[in-house]
């Protein structure tokens, strides 16, 4: 994260001096996959685009303005956006590509890229944020780290089965210690962390869609055992394997 800049900018004079009205909001319903939104100091929505009224699961996009994160997503994954809200909101801080879960409408977990910026009014405070966010998987080469993105395949194609840290570095041609610096620097995330936290990924999709045993979901997951696994998810969604399932089936 970083602090953003109070200066007047050209863009800010632009939409100021022209009186214009809809700041290019329409534009965001023109890009595929892309999920913007604007909140207030209170963190309320003002704005999502069409793409994000569509993921949420939502009819028409008037009907999340308004209202606020606790609506529409578990108190777990909440509280996660609440605490960059506030940083954003109340510090003035850039959140820039920070790899975090995204609930579907469906309830399915997914891992997306996310960047948050306060917004500043004619007084220079923050009167809320804006942001973006797009689905992880598949766009590491948006963050233009094309070698981190075959380590990013290699977990994908190869999670239910041990992986070590070594062959996540050769896969990327990098040394241990490089591959490990590159890749928290880009993600905030260490390896194991996205490892386990894809496995988690992989793990709700079949306690939602699947009547499969949770033990034997942890070992198709790559997990050794049911405890290990209750374990991890836990540390990750702040509940349990069995009460996930419970609240999303």
């Amino acid at each position: 994260m970083k602090k953003l800049s109070h200066g007047n900018d050209s863009l800010s004079q632009f939409i100021v001096g022209n009186g214009i009205v809809n700041a290019g909001q329409l534009l965001f319903d023109c890009i595929p996959g892309l999920l913007f939104f604007v909140k207030d100091a209170n963190r309320h929505f003002v704005y999502v685009n069409q793409e994000l009224a569509d993921f949420m699961g939502l009819k028409n996009k008037s009907e999340i303005v308004g209202r606020p994160d606790s609506d529409f997503f578990a108190d777990d994954i909440e509280k996660s956006y609440a605490a960059d809200d506030k940083r954003v909101i109340e510090e003035g801080y850039i959140l820039k590509n920070k790899v975090e879960l995204i609930t579907t409408s469906q309830r399915l977990i997914q891992w997306h890229i996310t960047n948050k910026v306060p917004l500043i009014n004619g007084q220079g405070k923050v009167c809320g944020l804006a942001g973006v966010t797009r689905k992880f998987e598949g766009n590491t080469n948006a963050l233009h780290r094309s070698a981190l993105d075959r380590s990013i395949h290699y977990i994908s194609s190869n999670y239910a089965q041990e992986i070590k840290l070594k062959d996540l570095a050769k896969e990327c041609g990098l040394s241990l210690s490089a591959f490990e610096r590159h890749f928290k620097k880009s993600f905030h995330l260490t390896p194991i962390q996205y490892l386990n936290r894809y496995r988690i990924q992989q793990s709700c999709a079949a306690l939602s869609q699947t009547d499969a045993p949770i033990s034997a979901i942890a070992m198709d997951c790559g997990f050794y055992d049911q405890s290990h696994f209750t374990r991890s998810f836990l540390r990750v969604l702040h509940t349990t394997p069995a009460a996930y399932r419970k609240r999303y089936t």
